[in-house]
């Protein structure tokens, strides 16, 4: 997550703005999660907690281990952040599925090192 929403909120190379985490990121991801019908609201704060710490480029694991164990249902609320997240940075990219792409070819190269 960390990754993701600091190469979502860094200037852009072809000149754009950037995302500010306050006032565009966090808000626009945050505001998507009702669309999840099992996101549960309760998790709501936890998951902004997480997205914060990205935005502040911190571990975002090393964040939320301070706290408790994370039920299933907070795990699920993370997964839809991510989701979120991968939707904007492919809209950003004007490219369906571009994230994807990038996370196929990085595990890809990571295997091929390891082999």
């Amino acid at each position: 997550m960390s990754v993701l929403t600091g190469y979502l909120i860094a200037e852009q190379p072809s000149g754009e703005d950037r995302l500010d985490p306050l006032t565009d990121l966090i808000p626009a991801v945050i505001r998507r999660l009702p669309a999840f019908e099992l996101a549960d609201p309760a998790q709501v704060p936890m998951a902004t907690g997480v997205l914060m710490a990205a935005a502040m480029g911190m571990d975002t694991v090393t964040w939320r281990d301070r706290f408790r164990r994370i039920p299933p249902e907070e795990a699920l609320v993370h997964g839809f952040v991510l989701w979120l997240l991968a939707d904007l940075f492919d809209s950003l990219a004007g490219r369906p599925g571009v994230m994807d792409q990038l996370m196929r070819e990085t595990f890809e190269t990571m295997t091929a090192e390891h082999s």
